[in-house]
């Protein structure tokens, strides 16, 4: 392993004095061992004056310049941010530390010295797949309208051109090398699980009609192929859980409303019980809006359409939805202003209480997707 001090003599070496974090006032630390080619960094929340500032990685001493450091991790422009992603290079030195530099190119945080443990088992699955992706680069497929993979519509139709092509050698070492969900929860702790809940099927109010979401489907096929690579492994098993949208003991609270005890009524003493919530007067011409935005977001046919096939729903929806206007050629707000002439005031009122959470920006394919 490399060191950032290798080659001092030992007499320098000894004078080097290292620049310590307490006396400086961004907080840098990494609080797993950096066993695998990625981790987070947590900040803390320096005072306004000291943005932009930028994270590096290098040597510790406190004579060394920005200009010097191994690599730049990232920069933070604005308060708010408690971490960054940290993907570590190939080439990375044991036994420096994250420095945070002004504008100015001073120093202002710097973590304690860092051990970089590039023998552990996630490092050399890296180097081993590395390898692989640098000899089956020449193999890639773009996405495009020229390879039928329509970007902009049912590009996933595209898998079709696919199906006769023979995987390579290399591909197939690499794909029966990887390990999927492999150590502990620290290896994922910068995956992102987008809504984390997982829509199986519509069933339209009134009737017993239920269409599954196909577009779903692709979730569970990929984490039953998971848990069987996985070979059924406790801890590196996918697993659902039911979610719950509403239930009888679920609170209802609206506009403030609470209780004489101060807890907000349940769901079951509201619907007993009308007078448990607030009654609010709705404009007729906001009401009529609403009414469109649901009918819009609700209607059965594009609902179908979506459930069978989202990409196709999504291309003859922005071609021909909205009456044939195209669904993408007026935001939620200007459909409802400029071609439907409502005031804006109602148009406002509506986009901000009825169903699009004051989106008035974005298309309406919004209201049949998210």
């Amino acid at each position: 392993m490399l060191s950032l001090f290798a080659g001092l003599p030992f007499g320098l070496l000894a004078s080097v004095t290292l620049a310590t974090a307490i006396d400086l006032p961004v907080k840098l630390d990494v609080r797993v061992a950096l066993n695998s080619p990625s981790a987070n960094i947590h900040l803390s929340q320096p005072e306004a004056s000291l943005y932009p500032f930028t994270v590096t990685y290098g040597a510790c001493h406190k004579f060394v310049k920005q200009h010097e450091q191994h690599h730049t991790v990232s920069k933070v422009v604005e308060q708010g941010v408690d971490r960054l992603i940290w993907l570590l290079p190939d080439d990375i030195s044991d036994r420096g530390c994250l420095s945070a530099w002004s504008s100015k190119s001073d120093l202002v945080g710097r973590s304690r010295p860092l051990e970089v443990n590039k023998n552990s088992r996630q490092w050399r699955k890296k180097r081993h797949l590395d390898a692989g992706t640098r000899l089956s680069k020449r193999a890639s497929i773009p996405m495009t309208n020229e390879s039928g993979i329509e970007p902009n519509g049912p590009w996933f139709d595209g898998v079709k051109l696919l199906e006769d092509m023979q995987i390579g050698a290399v591909d197939a070492v690499v794909a029966k090398a990887k390990l999927y969900l492999e150590g502990g929860p620290s290896d994922y702790q910068y995956q992102e699980m987008g809504p984390q809940r997982f829509p199986e099927s519509i069933q339209y109010a009134g009737t017993n009609e239920t269409i599954p979401l196909n577009d779903m489907k692709l979730v569970f096929q990929l984490v039953d192929i998971m848990n069987q690579l996985n070979d059924g492994d406790a801890n590196a098993t996918v697993k659902f859980i039911p979610w719950i949208e509403t239930s009888p003991n679920g609170l209802s609270y609206f506009n403030g409303f609470k209780k004489a005890d101060g807890l907000p009524p349940t769901v079951s003493e509201v619907e007993g019980n009308e007078n448990l919530f607030t009654q609010i007067q709705v404009d007729p011409v906001v009401g009529n809006i609403t009414d469109q935005i649901f009918a819009i977001g609700c209607d059965p046919e594009i609902m179908a359409a979506t459930a069978k096939n989202v990409f196709t729903a999504y291309k003859t929806f922005i071609n021909d939805g909205l009456g044939g206007l195209g669904g993408d050629d007026w935001s939620e707000f200007a459909y409802f202003h400029n071609y439907l002439n409502y005031d804006l005031n109602a148009t406002d009122q509506a986009i901000n209480s009825g169903g699009l959470g004051g989106r008035g920006g974005n298309s309406l394919w919004t209201l049949l997707f998210v």
